[in-house]
């Protein structure tokens, strides 16, 4: 029973420590990798002819979203690929990212900042063995 109240202050920090991760918005954005952040670079350098701004800063916001591996490689196919101009090739990557069917990245909810003393115990229960009778 003594060794209750120590657990529970580590108990206490883990809780307190994983609810703190939260409330930062640097850990809640999203890892991108350099391919799709040398894409996004070049077609900002170069947009494609009769495309929408819209539709552009969608592609956009689809790069800068974690991707799944077999969609990466797609791309850097589409990205390694020579094409007459510049132009052809920014039109051939804004196909590929539009066909993957990623939807771009949604910012999770923040948590709120909080004090240790609000991370509270609402119920304790000691187990014990039942003692055996001879």
């Amino acid at each position: 029973m003594e060794r209750a109240y120590p657990a529970w202050e580590l108990a206490r920090e883990s809780i307190w420590s994983r609810w703190d991760f939260y409330t930062d918005p640097k850990n809640l954005q999203p890892k991108v990798r350099k391919l799709n952040r040398e894409v996004e670079v070049f077609l900002l350098g170069n947009p494609p002819a009769n495309w929408e701004q819209d539709k552009l800063d969608r592609v956009s916001e689809i790069l800068l979203s974690p991707w799944p591996m077999r969609e990466e490689n797609k791309l850097r196919e589409v990205w390694k690929e020579e094409f007459s101009s510049n132009q052809e090739k920014a039109k051939a990557l804004v196909e590929g990212v539009v066909a993957t069917g990623i939807e771009p990245f949604e910012q999770p909810e923040r948590y709120p900042k909080i004090d240790h003393d609000e991370v509270r115990l609402v119920c304790w229960l000691a187990v014990q063995a039942a003692r055996e009778t001879s």
